[in-house]
């Protein structure tokens, strides 16, 4: 009778590590989802998002502040990536227009996702984006040249601490995804 009680409790304890084995898979699966959440709301990872509304801000011209932007490419992704200007001097409220060039450098035909950033962290909830080609998923046939266009608002209530922004955009190959 013991070896049949043994054997039941084995059942029982392998049954119950499967079930944390499946609940742990279904909590790996969702935390993909939870953070693009929490970064959005709390502006965690300088993550920007679209903004559709228009916005009618007052230009705040007592104010002025330098707007970096920056870019860089995934490991493997053939593009050359560059912002026309590195910076300019903007006043809060301001429609910001910043162009971009792009090339694919490589011969075949690229499917690429631009994943725009701002920093410092917590000023992402003042940039507005308003138009970016991070949107949606860019196509390069090989060896084209693309100009794209990011246009950006800076809200007046930004606080006066923040004398720099920095947008960030990073562009992934995303054609075998």
């Amino acid at each position: 009778m013991k070896s049949d009680d043994l054997e039941q409790k084995n059942k029982k304890t392998v049954r119950g590590l499967l079930l944390l084995v499946f609940v742990m898979f279904l909590f790996a699966v969702a935390l993909i989802p939870l953070y693009d959440i929490l970064c959005e709301i709390t502006g965690i990872n300088g993550k920007t998002r679209q903004e559709l509304a228009p916005l009618n801000y007052t230009i705040d011209t007592q104010r002025e502040l330098a707007f970096e932007f920056i870019t860089s490419i995934g490991a493997g992704t053939g593009l050359d990536f560059k912002a026309d200007n590195y910076q300019l001097k903007v006043h809060p409220g301001e429609v910001v227009n910043m162009t971009y060039t792009v090339k694919n450098t490589t011969d075949r035909r690229m499917l690429a996702k631009a994943n725009p950033s701002v920093t410092p962290g917590p000023a992402v909830s003042y940039v507005k984006n308003t138009k970016c080609f991070c949107f949606a998923t860019q196509v390069f046939a090989a060896g084209e040249t693309k100009h794209l266009e990011v246009q950006l608002v800076i809200d007046p209530a930004l606080p006066e601490r923040y004398k720099r922004l920095t947008f960030g955009l990073t562009f992934y190959d995303t054609t075998n995804n």
